[in-house]
């Protein structure tokens, strides 16, 4: 399920995004300024036409200003140098363009790139509950789509509201000077056409925000979908599957047709608009030509004008429609901001160098935030050493992941201390503590890309030897050795071209080759083969040495490993053992 958008004034939007825009003000005001010169340009670009009609094929004298080329210049010279100022306007217009184009391609590709990194700096703040709340393929939206719309609105529409505010406000000048009474015709009509741009803005921005909510929820249920095919076609249920998203597509493409009709009717009606001015201003030109009240050049100024003063006005249900989807991506964004992380560090909060690996938990309780927040941890003590297994059991639901996220601080506890070596937790910054623990974990996530870039998901510098010997470690060397391209070998998402046992002791691997004094696994060995279930307990039994293991497992391949076992039973630790023999009770239900 998605949060319904929020309802966010353009001041809120200044405030959050203005930082990211004022680090680029000189591509901003350069793009401006060649704006500036290319309306300048726009406005000149008829008025060598107007004197060709009435000075030169007319009979009006030259202007002044004209006549100092030389009073001897005959007609067809004139009209020559005419001719090239043309083509240098022309010329001038086209530079100004072309700059104003690439600063703002490359304004808009920077502003694109920190605005995603920005929000998924922020996302990867949040706590992993998010998902309760969002799917994923919202969230992919919001970190691609969104910030790609909401930067095409300060790119993009917002550069062109102005060219043609200062277009509009230039071309009516000029029009009262050439004759103020058809600018006036002209000008009564602006204030009808702002009353129904409003009036269709506002049901084509609402059009847009619930188009984008609707093309969310297709995007995530599409991504659920892909990554869950396997366990959809083992089930049979690909009828059921294509039905919801058959549903939801309906849904989605309902919105869009709404959006598409609240811009046909905003077209229509401007179109209209559009004729009435034209044939007021021409057809009472036209009159005045003919009394002698105005010359035929300059008419063809005035209907030149025209046509650059409604030209904005018939591109403004483009404007208005890409505004709305820029102000939506906005508030979406918004919205993504909004949501608060878990934890944070501490005012002072230390960067440590590496740990020794003492670890404590002291009547640690914790529940999650909800309308009926439920204890999940009650009074957890407990203490992890360097050089020791822990193994900690317990059934579904016991606590077992929850006093994990704790450790990594996913989230602090309701009440109650976790220790580091003698500190609080939060005493130390959380990039500094979760650089201190490597994690092996159940649902094993490998990015796409080469092996390598699976062994060292932090980009590290790691020369070939080491990762050999990782390799060597977890009994993958010789698979590896055989594959065509060895460590430049391409893995598809999430490793779908390995089997289960070679994607956790890969897992495996990786925790080695980042050397951290705290190793925590997450059911290292389920759902593998018994093979690679020996193999990985015999590859930890090599890591443990100098390192804080702990690791939550219902099989019974490590009990002969563990230094100390916990069974965490409703939230409390009922029972503490040592070793496969003195297991008792437990033994008959690790899990």
């Amino acid at each position: 399920m998605s949060t319904p958008a929020r309802h966010t004034t353009v001041r809120e939007l200044a405030r959050t995004f203005g930082p990211d825009l004022w680090v680029h003000r000189r591509d901003m005001v350069a793009g401006y300024l060649y704006r500036l010169i290319a309306i300048g340009v726009t406005l000149l670009a008829p008025w060598p036409l107007k004197v060709i009609i009435d000075h030169v094929v007319g009979t009006r004298p030259l202007p002044r200003i004209i006549q100092l080329l030389g009073p001897d210049l005959s007609k067809e010279a004139l009209v020559g140098v005419l001719a090239a100022l043309i083509v240098a306007l022309a010329l001038l217009r086209a530079l100004a363009e072309m700059l104003q184009a690439t600063t703002n391609a490359r304004l808009r590709e920077r502003l694109n790139m920190q605005l995603r990194d920005r929000m998924l700096a922020h996302l990867q703040t949040l706590p992993p509950t998010i998902r309760t709340t969002h799917r994923s393929g919202e969230l992919v939206m919001r970190l691609v789509g969104d910030v790609d719309l909401f930067i095409r609105l300060q790119i993009k529409t917002l550069p062109a509201i102005f060219e043609h505010g200062v277009t509009s406000i230039a071309t009516m000048v000029l029009m009262f000077w050439l004759q103020p009474v058809l600018a006036l015709v002209t000008v009564t009509m602006l204030p009808g056409l702002a009353v129904l741009v409003r009036h269709y803005g506002i049901r084509l921005g609402r059009a847009s925000r619930e188009k984008r909510r609707r093309e969310g929820e297709v995007a995530g249920l599409a991504q659920e979908i892909v990554r869950g095919l396997p366990a959809i076609q083992a089930l049979g249920g690909e009828q059921h599957a294509r039905e919801r998203f058959k549903r939801m597509n309906a849904r989605s493409l309902e919105a869009g047709v709404d959006e598409t009709r609240a811009t046909a009717e905003m077209e229509r009606t401007l179109r209209t608009v559009y004729g009435l001015a034209t044939a007021a201003t021409i057809g009472g030109g036209a009159i005045l030509v003919l009394r002698g009240s105005l010359t035929l050049g300059a008419l063809t100024v005035l209907a030149t004008y025209l046509s650059r003063l409604l030209n904005p006005i018939e591109r403004l249900n483009d404007i208005a429609d890409t505004a709305s989807k820029g102000f939506a991506g906005g508030e979406r964004l918004m919205g993504l901001l909004d949501l608060r992380p878990a934890v944070q560090d501490a005012p002072g909060a230390l960067d440590i160098g590496r740990a020794r690996g003492v670890i404590e938990l002291r009547d640690v309780h914790f529940e999650y935030g909800g309308r009926r927040p439920a204890p999940v941890l009650r009074g957890v003590n407990l203490r992890l050493e360097p050089g020791r297994l822990t193994l900690l059991v317990g059934r579904s639901g016991a606590g077992k992941s929850t006093l994990i996220s704790l450790l990594v601080r996913l989230f602090d506890p309701s009440s109650g201390t976790i220790l580091l070596d003698g500190r609080p937790l939060p005493a130390i910054s959380i990039r500094s503590l979760r650089s201190q623990i490597s994690m092996m974990s159940q649902d094993t996530h490998l990015f796409a890309g080469s092996l390598r870039q699976a062994l060292i998901p932090t980009g590290a510098a790691v020369d070939d030897e080491r990762v050999w010997e990782a390799l060597t470690l977890v009994a993958m060397d010789e698979f590896v050795h055989a594959l065509p391209d060895r460590l430049e070998t391409p893995l598809g998402e999430d490793g779908v071209n390995l089997s289960g046992g070679q994607r956790q002791r890969l897992s495996l691997a990786r925790a080695f080759l980042l050397d951290r004094p705290i190793l925590i696994l997450d059911e290292p060995t389920s759902n593998v083969d018994a093979a690679s279930e020996a193999l990985i307990a015999k590859a930890l039994e090599r890591m443990r040495p100098g390192r804080t293991c702990l690791a939550i497992t219902h099989r019974l391949t490590l009990f002969d490993q563990a230094d100390v076992v916990y069974r965490l039973e409703d939230g409390k630790i009922v029972e503490q053992t040592k070793g496969l023999r003195l297991l008792s009770s437990a033994a008959g239900h690790p899990a």
